[in-house]
Parts: C-alpha cells; sequence; structure tokens
C-alpha cells in the first residue's frame, strides 16, 4: 500500500512519517515547501485544500485540517473517495464546529474512516515558551485541568489506524491524566532546572490577546473552555493504550523532550 501524509512537517505528521517508514510502509508527503520534506518519501508539492495530485495512486492519507473553518473541504476531500482516511478530530467535534463538519464530509466520500479526536497537543505549550524564558507565565485559569496528548502518541495511532483494520472507529486520544495548566508550566521549569512561575491573567484579557491570532470568536471560546476545566477536568482516556499497546507518555516527558 502507498500512505499519503498531509500535514507531513508539523508535529504530528512528521512522527507518522517516521512510523509509517519504520514499518516498511511506501509514503508519500504533501508539502507546501518540499526543502522541508522528510527524507526518503515521495513528495508532492501543494495545499491540503487541492490534494488531487498527491492522491492520486494512494491507498489511505493522514488528513489534517489546518483551519479554523470547513469551507472548501467537500472538494478537499473529494479526491480521496474510497480510501481510507485517517483524521485528526477533536474532541469538541461532539458539540459542531470545524472538526464535525470535516468529519462529516469524510463519511460522504468513505466508509474507511478512522476520527483521532484529540483533547488538546501537549505542543500547544511551545507557545508560552519567551515567556517561560522569562520565567513567568501568564495566562488564564492556571488550575484548568487537561489531558493534552504527547504528538508521538497521536502518531503512534495513525500508524496504527493506517496499517491495520480501524474502519469506522472514533478514538478519544488524550494524555494519560488531567494536569493543571499551571503545573505544566512547573513541569517545564523542571525540564529546564529552574523556576517557571505561573501568573493569573484576568479572562477577558486573555481574549482581547488570543484574538489577535485566533479570532474574537475562536479567542472567547477557548478561555471560557479554560474556566470550564477548573471545576471539571478534561477526560482520561484509555484509546492510546488500547490502540498502540503502549500507555501514553506524560507531559513531563514532553517536556523533557521539548525544554531540557
Amino acid at each position: 500500500m502507498q500512505v499519503l501524509v498531509t500535514g507531513a512537517t508539523g508535529h504530528t505528521g512528521r512522527h507518522v512519517v517516521a512510523g509509517l517508514r519504520a514499518a516498511g510502509v511506501d509514503t508519500r508527503v504533501h508539502v507546501r515547501d518540499p526543502l522541508k520534506a522528510p527524507e526518503g518519501v515521495d513528495v508532492v508539492r501543494g495545499d491540503i485544500s487541492a490534494p488531487a495530485e498527491a492522491a492520486a495512486g494512494v491507498d489511505a492519507v493522514y488528513l489534517l485540517w489546518p483551519f479554523f473553518s470547513a469551507g472548501g473541504i467537500e472538494q478537499a476531500v473529494e479526491p480521496f473517495r474510497g480510501k481510507k482516511i485517517v483524521y485528526l478530530s477533536a474532541m469538541s467535534a461532539e458539540d459542531g464546529g470545524v472538526w464535525s463538519d470535516v468529519e462529516a464530509a469524510v463519511r460522504k466520500v468513505t466508509d474507511d474512516w478512522t476520527f483521532l479526536r484529540v483533547t488538546g497537543l501537549a505542543t500547544n505549550a511551545l507557545a508560552w515558551a519567551p515567556q517561560v524564558e522569562a520565567g513567568v507565565v501568564r495566562a488564564a485559569y492556571g488550575q484548568a485541568k487537561r489531558s493534552v496528548v504527547h504528538e508521538r502518541d497521536v502518531a503512534d495511532m495513525a500508524v496504527k489506524a493506517l496499517t491495520e483494520d480501524h474502519a469506522k472507529q472514533i478514538y478519544l486520544v488524550t494524555g494519560p491524566e488531567s494536569v493543571a495548566q499551571a503545573e505544566q508550566v512547573r513541569l517545564i521549569g523542571e525540564a529546564l532546572g529552574k523556576p517557571v512561575m505561573w501568573e493569573e491573567q484576568p479572562p477577558e484579557e486573555a481574549k482581547a490577546q488570543l484574538s489577535v491570532h485566533l479570532g474574537a470568536e475562536f479567542a472567547a471560546s477557548a478561555v471560557d473552555y479554560w474556566a470550564s476545566l477548573v471545576e471539571d477536568p478534561e477526560p482520561v482516556s484509555l484509546d492510546v493504550a488500547r490502540v498502540t499497546g503502549h500507555p501514553a507518555r506524560p507531559f513531563g516527558e514532553w517536556a523533557r523532550e521539548h525544554f531540557s
């Protein structure tokens, strides 16, 4: 079989490529910049919104949709009609929104789909890096408890789904425990070997700051969601262990890999 990996230079995609190659799977990548593509794979230049050339002849695809809107998704997935599609989704797909819309579009073109619904990626903590360097992370809801997942666990799940029969399966992909955001920051400091403190930021200030990059609606939704996690932590799933055969990697391990 041949597998196409979209987002192959990203946090999860590059590990999916590595996992497929280790398994001896013929791998193609769809990238905007071929100079950044992994070695030893077939490279097709382009954007995920127009994947027809990259889709030709492949049997399966690891699909990322990196946009805040599902506009154009029907045309984007049409070239994958009848093929295996493993889509990196989100837990919030249950409540509608872009992830739900993408899942619906995927269901229309194939019965061989697998949805990896993550609570959140640990790599989002990289956004704190400049503040970590200064020793203080200022953000909202330090006691929001998140079960963020290591990107390598997502990739391990994807490789299993791409190379085995996981048709019509929805997996909740999480870390092994729910860790408060302030504790995540402490663990990053521990990995660095220096104290890093959490400074609580007023929610409205956080929304205004995040809206610059995420847009006002998405930023408000994110901050309100964190507020809910103070009393109602994100769930912890055993799907990583069930599918991959190994337990999910803890946040402390992720911090040591990225900050030490």
